[in-house]
């Protein structure tokens, strides 16, 4: 008899270690969307080999994206100053932004940024969070 009284607790715990591993499952697959969805791979480079500039912000988009439910991905279109022998140019890129620090990238402001010369991406090298 004692057999069959294990049997009614092994199987709920069964139950709660699947039930717990799949959420820390979704919880690292979140993590891993979220990171590809900031680019931060990308924007880590650029901020390691990149020349510093500023650019000005001529416009700032919402995508309707939310990051830990907190930092809103937001589309930026720049303009970006001239930095070692390259022109000036326009460039878009998406950044997850704290909702606080929204206005430091409205249109019209400057902000930091890092390019890589290399493959013109650029990285915004200010607090967005």
């Amino acid at each position: 008899m004692t057999s069959i009284n294990l049997w009614y607790l092994f199987i709920p715990l069964a139950a709660v270690v699947v039930v717990v591993s799949g959420a820390f499952g979704v919880m690292k697959l979140q993590k891993a969307s979220n990171a590809k969805a900031a680019g931060t791979d990308r924007v880590a480079h650029v901020l390691r080999v990149g020349l510093q500039t500023t650019a000005k912000v001529l416009d700032s988009t919402d995508t309707r994206t939310r990051i830990d439910r907190i930092y809103i991905l937001t589309r930026l279109r720049l303009h970006v100053d001239a930095v070692g022998g390259m022109p000036d140019f326009e460039t878009q890129l998406t950044v997850p932004l704290s909702p606080v620090k929204m206005p430091q990238f409205a249109p019209g402001r400057v902000v930091r940024v890092k390019v890589d010369a290399a493959t013109r991406d650029v990285a915004i090298d200010e607090p967005m969070q």
